[in-house]
């Protein structure tokens, strides 16, 4: 039994293949070699859409079972005991292997390991206090993963806390994707409602799957209570309730009913109908995309040269206008031209102004954290304290992500304006990028908490401050002659001690206070280092993006000006009889080009609505 059935676009890939076939062969047949690579590398996002599927939810819900069931085999370790602490991520390859990205002793590593060490790698089993895992990538010759889905396991949560979903949401934005994963012992719980409000509104697609159906038996209660609570909450958001025990034995003994019973099936076709689908619907649009603007290219030629062979007295205009029109192209690549100038101007003042704004957006949450350490006694306010400044903090550094990105569609917008002075028309070469992630930078220092050593400690201090009211007590009524009871000198024991004690809990406030404000100021120190590299990382990326798309772009269209050109100068050394033969088979040439693009263009604009390409 097949993890994910076949999908309903194989039409529609079949089509867009033969679209981009149909372009290669004009392409090649003109001699067009670089056309033909666009379309080839196209075509490959059609085998492989690169669908990115998380699973999230609280610790011990039933995710890494939940996974298994869905690859159709027992891949991510499942313990009553023990929880995956560690991101996974699952992909296809021929030959299975495990590859974990550590950081030991301040450097990251990259190691390779067999599928026999993942239990060790991913869950909560103890490893040198040196090493610290980020993330394990897995990779398997399974059907499902091969269809072009990549699954990621995310670690639980004690509940899902503001922190928890600061960081998960991040991943989130990198996703087309997730399941939130919770049991059928009980309804879905106010903060379990507000991570998946954030979920919609972060992931493409967010699907609830009630696991554990097979344990409890008033699941269907629970069932109904949550699309009730969903309803309320204004969530669209779909709950699948599923077995994984029971698709388990339904893999196993090839039983359909039963995998029907299990959940499976439904929880699949929303995956394909909302995800795959949609991953599906963008590879198909870009390969139509490659083969109407190829198609675009070999039409200019070929009309510019039947055109002149038709108006023999303009050959010569036309043939000067191209050869300046190349003049023109050849300048766009040469190191003094604008665009390159303007692009990179531009990334550098976005980075600037994205990093100002984060530095800016970290100080006032330094200032906030410090005024909250003021108010009282960091003991009692510390766990809420640390996981609102987590949660800002990650949020701080989603928002750089998504200004980067908005910034860089702005700079591309730039170019292509720029470009278009030149009557040089393009589209921009922003694409998605992974969210950044601050979870492995997070490790709050605890404060000093109250001790039996502390204790003590501040016993004697009282013990102390009696004694000395007690000796001074005793000089100063020595040296006036009077005499005092023993109640009296109690009572001045107990006034000078609680005196000290007072001063002690007054120091150990300070100490603690101190001690906050030392940890969140590193730890805001560290993420704005992180968030400073990563900026770095985004602007070189889309940097060598645009500047290899617009390249890219220039070069094909210098080669059909150089085509042009040269297919003038053979029209000036025709005879009659060769014109004509030239012309009749241009017209047809063009003719099957135009009827091809039309139908492109028909088709290309049927499938840019909200499935086809954004």
């Amino acid at each position: 039994m097949e993890p994910l059935e076949d999908s309903g676009d194989e039409s529609a890939i079949e089509e867009a293949e033969s679209y981009a076939d149909l372009a290669a062969q004009a392409a090649a047949a003109m001699g067009r070699d670089d056309l033909s690579r666009r379309i080839a590398n196209a075509k490959v996002r059609l085998k492989n859409p690169d669908a990115t599927i998380a699973v999230v939810g609280e610790f011990k819900q039933g995710k890494s079972s939940l996974i298994n069931a869905l690859l159709g085999e027992s891949i991510c370790p499942v313990d009553d005991d023990i929880a995956t602490s560690t991101l996974t991520i699952l992909r296809y390859a021929e030959e299975p292997r495990v590859v974990a990205w550590e950081v030991e002793d301040g450097e990251r590593r990259k190691r390779e390991y067999g599928l026999a060490d993942l239990p060790g790698l991913v869950t909560e089993q103890s490893g040198p206090a040196s090493r610290r895992l980020e993330l394990v990538e897995v990779y398997l010759p399974n059907p499902l993963l091969e269809r072009g889905v990549t699954v990621v396991d995310t670690p639980g949560a004690n509940g899902i806390r503001p922190g928890y979903t600061a960081i998960v949401l991040g991943y989130l934005q990198a996703v087309h994707g997730a399941i939130f994963v919770t049991d059928a012992s009980s309804p879905l719980t106010h903060e379990e409602l507000a991570f998946l409000k954030g979920a919609a509104e972060t992931a493409p697609a967010t699907v609830v799957a009630l696991s554990k159906t097979d344990m409890f038996p008033h699941w269907r209660e629970v069932h109904a209570a949550n699309g009730d609570l969903l309803e309320t909450a204004g969530l669209a958001v779909e709950c699948v309730p599923v077995s994984s025990a029971l698709r388990e034995a339904a893999l196993a003994g090839r039983d359909a009913d039963l995998n029907g019973e299990s959940g499976f099936p439904a929880l699949i076709q929303f995956l394909e109908e909302k995800v795959v689908r949609r991953m599906t619907a963008i590879a198909v649009g870009g390969v139509l995309d490659a083969a109407v603007v190829s198609l675009g290219e070999m039409q200019v030629a070929t009309r510019t040269g039947l055109e002149a062979r038709l108006s023999p007295g303009t050959m010569e205009e036309r043939l000067q206008a191209s050869r300046e029109a190349k003049a023109r192209l050849d300048r766009l690549r040469q190191g003094n031209a604008r665009w390159p100038t303007v692009m990179n101007d531009g990334l550098t003042e976005l980075v600037a102004r994205v990093d100002h704004r984060f530095r800016r957006r970290m100080r006032d949450l330094q200032r906030h954290a410090d005024d909250e350490i003021a108010k009282g006694d960091p003991k009692t306010a510390w766990a809420g304290l640390t996981v609102y400044v987590r949660e800002q903090a990650a949020e701080g550094a989603r928002d750089v992500v998504r200004e980067m990105e908005a910034g860089a569609d702005g700079v591309a917008q730039q170019v292509t304006s720029l470009l278009a002075e030149e009557d040089f028309l393009i589209g921009s070469a922003v694409g998605s990028r992974p969210a950044l992630d601050l979870s492995n930078y997070w490790a709050p220092r605890p404060l000093s908490m109250p001790s039996v050593a502390s204790t003590v400690g501040m016993g004697l201090s009282g013990l102390r401050g009696a004694q000395g009211g007690l000796i001074l007590l005793g000089v100063m009524t020595g040296l006036a002659g009077i005499a005092l009871s023993t109640g009296v000198l109690l009572g001045v024991a107990a006034v000078f001690g609680g005196k000290q004690v007072l001063d002690e809990r007054k120091r150990q406030v300070a100490v603690r206070r101190q001690e906050a404000r030392t940890a969140i100021r590193q730890f805001l120190d560290e993420a704005e280092f992180e968030v400073n590299k990563a900026l770095r990382d985004l602007s070189r990326e889309q940097n060598r993006r645009l500047r290899d798309h617009y390249n890219e772009r220039i070069s094909e269209r210098i080669r059909t000006c150089t085509e042009t050109v040269a297919t003038l100068e053979r029209a000036l050394q025709e005879n009659g009889a060769a014109r004509e033969a030239q012309i009749k088979e241009l017209r047809e040439q063009d003719a099957r080009i135009a009827t091809v693009l039309e139908r492109l263009l028909q088709r290309r604009s049927e499938i840019a609505g909200p499935a086809g390409p954004s």
